[in-house]
């Protein structure tokens, strides 16, 4: 019989293949699009060497996913967020997409996504209690 084993903790490479397998080969016995996820990344780092921003994505089916938006306070104020962002927005058209889509919580960066053309597509309350989970997404030139 098959048990249930709790870790906490990100899975193995080998174990994430064979989850990303068996989505593969739901996806193709349902008809569906082709589970092909990609991730992707976009880095700046300071003259230093030193990690200074990245933006990380996964590309599923039609859509970029962003997951990850971090700029180094010693650099915040100077656009680099935004850039990050527009080299994101232009990968996604270059690639096609339909667009991009992100999540962000209500203490963080809304008008920061709004001042680039996002709009809010969803709000969850309380989380965490007392705040909010927001996602926004951008429409490009690639949807139908």
């Amino acid at each position: 019989m098959s048990e249930i084993h709790f870790r906490q903790g990100a899975l193995t490479e080998r174990e994430q293949a064979v989850v990303a397998a068996g989505f593969e080969r739901g996806a193709a016995q349902s008809g569906a699009p082709p589970y092909a996820k990609r991730q992707l990344s976009w880095l700046i780092h300071a003259d230093d060497g030193q990690l200074a921003g990245v933006l990380t994505a996964d590309i599923l089916w039609d859509w970029l996913y962003v997951d990850e938006l971090w700029v180094d306070e010693s650099l915040r104020g100077q656009g680099r967020g935004g850039k990050l962002m527009r080299e994101a927005e232009a990968y996604a058209a270059a690639e096609g997409l339909a667009g991009i889509w992100l999540w962000t919580q209500s203490w963080q960066a809304a008008p920061f996504y709004e001042g680039l053309g996002y709009e809010e597509f969803a709000r969850f309350p309380d989380f965490p209690r007392g705040h909010f989970r927001l996602g926004f997404r951008k429409i490009l030139g690639g949807a139908t």
